[in-house]
């Protein structure tokens, strides 16, 4: 009888844990082994203001066709290329009309690859586009209100229903637009603990809507759901494998909920599950074919076959794969 009353309490603790499980839409979604890797495969361009080189590129995003937009930020445009690297067009040039850049800091494209928005440190602004280059809208200045943008809107990202989400470093907070600019609110404060920040830099969206946000100097990623709800954290200040820099400036989510982390002073990408797990590193400090020299940022494509990172110091985009 007693060997009964045992299968049945370890059957139900299985059924339970197995509810769990399938109801926590974070938990079991990305299992790797610690042996995946990152391998090196192509760069994408060089130091130069011709088509298809850069100056100092700040940001990247990738379309839902696998087109990838680069933030040449020292030539003060955005290029477009195909999915093999061929160049397709640019547009941008120095100034605050329409169209026109100063201090690029962000490209981004909605999930559906409808608009692209940049983001401009200088002009503390959003500007939205159609996929060719052809100005929308804008929005956001250097103030205090709603709207506004304090001195450091970083990093923007859309979720699936085309709410716009961008940080705002110095405000310690994500603000939050429609697709039109109109303010909606806040995510997040000033501090240290569970939902607050300290230089929120980069910021991720996956394809349940959940938000991925690196808090730079609490040298952490913290995850939210898609109510805004705190729902984990991960990372201190070192050189180890999953501690991170005084700067950690890009996140991106491939479609296997791998999350991949651009850790900037250390030169290096870090790659973990989506609960925070380790699963591997690539790069070091130099300017080698398959080095890094303080990388910002970083995009995936649509299948996570193919991982971009802006190469800033070195004036390139470089390309890997995930091996397992």
């Amino acid at each position: 009888m007693a060997g009964v009353k045992k299968s049945v309490t370890y059957l139900l603790i299985v059924a339970l844990f197995g509810i769990i499980i399938y109801q926590n839409p974070f938990c079991c979604t990305s299992v790797y082994s610690q042996e995946t890797e990152l391998k090196y495969i192509k760069q994408l361009g060089m130091k130069g203001i011709e088509k298809g080189r850069f100056t100092s590129p700040h940001s990247l995003a990738v379309d839902n066709l696998g087109n990838i937009y680069v933030g040449d930020t020292g030539n003060k445009r955005i290029q477009k290329f195909s999915p093999n690297g061929t160049f397709l067009t640019s547009w941008g040039s120095e100034g605050t009309g329409d169209g026109q850049f100063l201090g690029l800091h962000d490209v981004t494209v909605d999930p559906e690859g409808k608009f692209v928005y940049t983001v401009e440190l200088k002009n503390h602004r959003v500007q939205k586009f159609d996929p060719k280059g052809t100005f929308i809208t804008k929005w956001g200045f250097n103030g205090t209100g709603d709207r506004d943008f304090m001195r450091a809107p970083h990093q923007i990202a859309v979720n699936s229903l085309g709410k716009v989400f961008l940080t705002d470093s110095n405000g310690n907070q994500i603000l939050k637009f429609y697709d039109n600019g109109t303010f909606i609110g806040t995510l997040g404060s000033k501090g240290v603990g569970p939902g607050q920040f300290n230089t929120p830099h980069g910021i991720a969206i996956d394809a349940n809507d959940n938000i991925y946000v690196t808090d730079m100097k609490n040298y952490r990623v913290q995850v939210f759901d898609s109510k805004d709800t705190f729902v984990r954290q991960w990372g201190s200040l070192g050189t180890g494998s999953g501690q991170f820099s005084e700067t950690v400036p890009g996140i991106a989510i491939d479609s296997n909920n791998r999350v991949y982390v651009v850790d900037k002073i250390n030169s290096r990408v870090q790659l973990f599950d989506n609960t925070g797990n380790y699963l591997s590193s690539w790069g070091s400090d130099g300017k080698g074919a398959q080095q890094l020299h303080k990388p910002e940022d970083i995009a995936v494509n649509d299948e996570g076959e193919d991982i971009y990172i802006t190469d800033t110091r070195n004036s390139r985009v470089q390309i890997l794969q995930v091996i397992e």
